[in-house]
C-alpha cells in the first residue's frame, strides 16, 4: 500500500544517513615520537637498527652533533680541576698563575660564551626547583648538553670549594668584566670604590633580587624570565650584544662600570651569585684558601688587595663572596708582601749578616772575640 511504500523510503534513506553499525572509532592516537634526522640512519641500514634510531631520545642526536664543543668544554673543565687542585704549586709561581688565569678567562669569554652560548643563568636555577616541585624529568636538562655539563661541574665545585670557582672562572659575563677592569688598569683608569660601610650593605641588594624574583616564578615563570633580564646574560653573551637599544644599553653600561669597578655586577646585583652562595655554605672544606694568625691581626695586604673585597678587616675569607681569584695566596707565599714571611726573611737576613761579620773578624782576632773570652757562637737568629 501507499503507507507502507512512504515507511520503507523513509527507513532507506534514514539507513543512507546513519554510519554503518560496528564498533566505535578508537581515539585519536598520540603525536608520535620526532624521528631521528634521515643523516643518522644509513640508507642501507638493517630494519631493527632503523626502528632503534626512530625512537632514539633527541637530546641523544643533539649530544652526537654537538661531540666536538662538548670535547672542548671537558679538557677546559680537566684544566680548571687541575688548577684548583694544584693550586698551592701555582701560587709559588705568580706569573705563571697570571697568564693560565688569563687564559682561561678568555677561553671563558670566547669559547664557553659567545661561542658555546653556555652562559648559566637564575632562569636555570628556578627550572629545577620547579621541575623537583613538580614533575622531573631529565630530558628537559640533557636537551642541551653544554649547559648541562657545566651545571653537573659546577655542582661538584659547591661542594668542594663554594660559589667562588664558578663566579671566579667560568662564567662568560664575569670574564668580560674582569678582562675589561684588567685593561682598563694597565692603562692607569683610576678605581672608584665605596667605603666599607656602603660595600657590605649592598652585597644584600643581590639577595632581594633572588627573593623578588623566585616570588615571581611561583606565580607565572614567563614573568619571572621577564624579569630575570636584569642579568644581562642574554643580551651581552647569548646575543652578543645584537639586540633592542634598551638592553644594550643596560649590558653596556655595566660593562663600562666595570672599567673603574671590578665586577659591579657580580658583587651587587647577580641574583645567580646570590643563588649559588646558598648551598656554597655547606661545602665539605674550609682550608683550601690558607690564611695566617696574623692575617687581619695586624696584617691587612691581602684585604687592601682583594679586588672584590671579599676579605673582612679581621683577616677572614667571606666564602659567600670570594671568586677565588687566589690572588691571596698568591700573597700568602710571597716572602716579600706577607708581613709574617717579611719578618721571618729579615730575621733570617740579619742572622746571616752577623755571621759573615763574625766570620770576618776571625782572622783578625786570631779566632777570639775581642773580648778575649774566647770563641762566642751567635744563635741562628743571630741574636
Amino acid at each position: 500500500s501507499s503507507p507502507r511504500r512512504a515507511s520503507a523510503c523513509c527507513a532507506a534513506a534514514s539507513r543512507r544517513r546513519a554510519p554503518a553499525a560496528g564498533p566505535p572509532a578508537p581515539a585519536a592516537a598520540p603525536a608520535a615520537k620526532p624521528a631521528a634526522p634521515a643523516a643518522a640512519i644509513a640508507p642501507d641500514a638493517p630494519p631493527q637498527d632503523v626502528a632503534a634510531a626512530a625512537e632514539e631520545p633527541l637530546w641523544v642526536e643533539v649530544w652526537r652533533s654537538r661531540r666536538i664543543e662538548i670535547a672542548l668544554l671537558v679538557a677546559g673543565l680537566a684544566t680548571l680541576a687541575a688548577v684548583l687542585v694544584f693550586q698551592d704549586w701555582l701560587a709559588h709561581k705568580p706569573t705563571l698563575l697570571w697568564y693560565v688565569r688569563r687564559g682561561f678567562l678568555l677561553y671563558t669569554l670566547l669559547f664557553i660564551g659567545w661561542y658555546a652560548l653556555a652562559q648559566l643563568s637564575i632562569v636555570h636555577v628556578f627550572t629545577f626547583v620547579h621541575a623537583v616541585m613538580r614533575a622531573f624529568h631529565w630530558e628537559t636538562f640533557l636537551i642541551d648538553p653544554m649547559i648541562f655539563i657545566l651545571w653537573g661541574f659546577v655542582a661538584l665545585t659547591l661542594l668542594l670549594w663554594g660559589r667562588g670557582v664558578y663566579c671566579g672562572w667560568l662564567c662568560p659575563f664575569g670574564a668580560l668584566q674582569e678582562l675589561v677592569n684588567h685593561g682598563a688598569q694597565r692603562l692607569g683608569v683610576r678605581q672608584l670604590e665605596f667605603p666599607d660601610v656602603v660595600h657590605e650593605r649592598l652585597w644584600a641588594v643581590k639577595y632581594l633580587i633572588l627573593i623578588l624574583l623566585f616570588g615571581v616564578s611561583l606565580q607565572s615563570t614567563l614573568e619571572m624570565v621577564r624579569y630575570a633580564e636584569v642579568e644581562p646574560f642574554k643580551t651581552a653573551i647569548t646575543l652578543r650584544f645584537q639586540r633592542e637599544w634598551p638592553f644594550v644599553l643596560y649590558a653596556g653600561g655595566l660593562v663600562l662600570v666595570s672599567l673603574v669597578n671590578r665586577k659591579f655586577f657580580c658583587k651587587y646585583l647577580c641574583p645567580l651569585g646570590a643563588a649559588l652562595a646558598i648551598p656554597g655554605r655547606f661545602r665539605v672544606f674550609d682550608w683550601w684558601l690558607r690564611r695566617r694568625r696574623e692575617c687581619g691581626r695586624p696584617c691587612q695586604t691581602c684585604a687592601r688587595e682583594c679586588e672584590v673585597r671579599a676579605i673582612r678587616p679581621t683577616g677572614e675569607i667571606n666564602a659567600n663572596e670570594c671568586h677565588y681569584c687566589l690572588d691571596c695566596q698568591v700573597t700568602y707565599y710571597n716572602d716579600a708582601k706577607c708581613m709574617p714571611l717579611v719578618e721571618r726573611r729579615t730575621r733570617h737576613e740579619r742572622a746571616a749578616r752577623a755571621r759573615e761579620v763574625v766570620r770576618a773578624m776571625e782572622p783578625h782576632a786570631g779566632g777570639q772575640t775581642p773580648g778575649g773570652g774566647g770563641e762566642r757562637r751567635l744563635p741562628p737568629d743571630g741574636h
